[in-house]
């Protein structure tokens, strides 16, 4: 019996050529941007690499990138960088900021919520905290095992109806933080995804109070203009509806197509 071994084949080097500088034009692009929190006005921080880099099969959208901006190590803003099936380059925004803030490049504002972020809920029946990082890590993973996410999505604008599509948890965080002067002993940001493209982040926390008790408290951000729906178990804790075309500059989400 002859045996065979399938050998998995290189990409040419032009396409990983043309992938690695897509990847530095689409970070160039975020970093363009000046975000200011806040009166008076203080800077948001760019994190200094992606989240991480998508694509979307359903979507068609070939290449992107999901880019946070912080207020301290905490996430304020998480946004999408990508490039649709058209051509055009799209750039998506969703605040989770403690205040208004405007976000502008060469000295025209683009984006620039009036109001600040919903509050963190507090997550009731959470576990005691865990004593060690990489014991808090696997609670934070059980803990957003317990949510599931879909959206309600139209592959075309031109579909009459919404198809319910299933998203994914990633098993592993894409951003793990802690921000001492905040009272944030532990943080976590999970997304749930189409393919690879995150329709959905979690934000989980743990934080301790003035007398030495520790909480868990989380977020959710949306980051598409489909409907979506969040459960926890059987009991759905979180919904934003279709905002396709609909979203403004002063709303806490907004989508424009970025012209380079």
């Amino acid at each position: 019996m002859s045996e065979f071994r399938l050998l998995a084949q290189e990409p040419p080097a032009a396409d990983t050529r043309e992938a690695a500088q897509r990847l530095e034009l689409m970070k160039s692009q975020a970093a363009a941007y000046e975000v200011k929190l806040g009166e008076p006005q203080s800077p948001l921080k760019l994190h200094p690499e992606p989240l991480l880099r998508f694509s979307n099969p359903v979507g068609g959208v070939p290449d992107g990138i999901a880019v946070m901006w912080k207020q301290g190590a905490r996430p304020a803003i998480f946004a999408q960088v990508f490039q649709s099936k058209e051509g055009l380059w799209i750039h998506e925004c969703q605040s989770l900021a403690s205040a208004p803030l405007s976000m502008e490049q060469g000295g025209k504002v683009l984006w620039s919520p009036q109001e600040a972020a919903p509050a963190f809920q507090e997550l009731q029946g959470g576990p005691a905290a865990g004593s060690t990082p990489a014991r808090r890590l696997v609670q934070m993973k059980s803990l957003a095992a317990e949510f599931s996410a879909s959206d309600d999505f139209k592959i075309s604008s031109q579909d009459k109806e919404t198809t319910r599509h299933e998203l994914r948890l990633l098993p592993t965080p894409v951003y793990r933080y802690a921000d001492s002067a905040a009272g944030i002993t532990d943080g976590a940001v999970f997304a749930y995804v189409h393919g690879t493209d995150p329709e959905a982040f979690l934000v989980l926390e743990l934080r301790s109070d003035k007398s030495g008790g520790d909480s868990w408290h989380y977020a959710l951000a949306p980051m598409t203009c489909w409907a979506v729906h969040v459960r926890r178990g059987q009991t759905e804790v979180f919904s934003s509806e279709e905002r396709f075309a609909k979203s403004k500059p002063q709303d806490l989400y907004h989508v424009w197509v970025h012209k380079p």
